[in-house]
Order: structure tokens, then sequence, then C-alpha cells
């Protein structure tokens, strides 16, 4: 299954809903969907689309701190599918992470672990992040 065909176009094509990504509500685990394809690891894949607006000025400092966060999910997060950082065309100050798990409790873990990684984050970007969860239905 090609994850970043299935996540990568949804950054272009969806509107993101705000959510309290970092409070926590992105923690709380995939919703379950009868018609998805059974995962002997619980309920189907979950993939997150988070929007960050970076500071003007703030780009290169924004790129580097999500490196040493890639680095630390690949790490420490095994349960973790996919962490990609891209940035819009329409806005250089735009960026959008599409993250990936294969489960409920690896969507947990990056919750607690990405708190501590994003700790000083502020100062980088202009208010929260916007995310939308999304539920894996289909795939080629």
């Amino acid at each position: 299954m090609n994850y970043r065909r299935l996540c990568a176009p949804l950054a272009i094509s969806l509107a993101l809903s705000s959510a309290a990504w970092l409070s926590g509500a992105h923690a709380q685990g995939p919703a379950q969907n009868p018609s998805a394809p059974a995962s002997s690891n619980g309920p189907a894949p979950t993939c997150f689309v988070v929007k960050f607006k970076v500071k003007a000025g703030e780009n290169a400092a924004f790129e580097k701190m999500f490196r040493a966060v890639e680095a630390s999910v690949r790490e420490h997060e095994p349960g973790n599918v996919q962490y990609d950082l891209y940035r819009t065309a329409q806005d250089p100050q735009t960026y959008v992470v599409i993250e990936h798990y294969k489960d409920a409790a690896a969507v947990r873990a990056h919750g607690q672990f990405a708190r501590k990684l994003f700790a000083n984050m502020g100062s980088l970007t202009e208010g929260r992040p916007d995310a939308t969860r999304l539920v894996f239905v289909s795939s080629k």
C-alpha cells in the first residue's frame, strides 16, 4: 500500500479543520470503520494532516526543528508509518505535516511524545496548529 499516495493529495484538497492538536485531541485513537479493511493490530490505520503557520523569517529554524523531530520519531516511534513535511505552494509560511500511524496505540504514543518535542515551537509559529484526523477507508 502506498501511504504517500494515499495521504499526500489530501494536504492539497482538504480544508483543514481547527483542532486542539497539542492539547491531546489527536491522541484519542482512530474511530472504528466497519467497512475498512481489518488489521491484525486493531482499527484501520489513521492519518493526520497538520498545518502550521510559521512566522516570517523563521522558516529555516522551523525546518531544522522539524528534522530533529523526524529523527526522534524515526528512532522512538516504531508505530509511525509516515511523517512528512510539506510547504504549501500558495504560502511559503504554511507547512503541512502528513503523519500516519499503524494503530491507536501508536497514535497515543506519538501524542505523548510530540508534546515534549514541540514544547518550544510557539516561538516559531503563529498560533496553534490546525489538524484533521483521517480514518482509512480505501486504497488501491
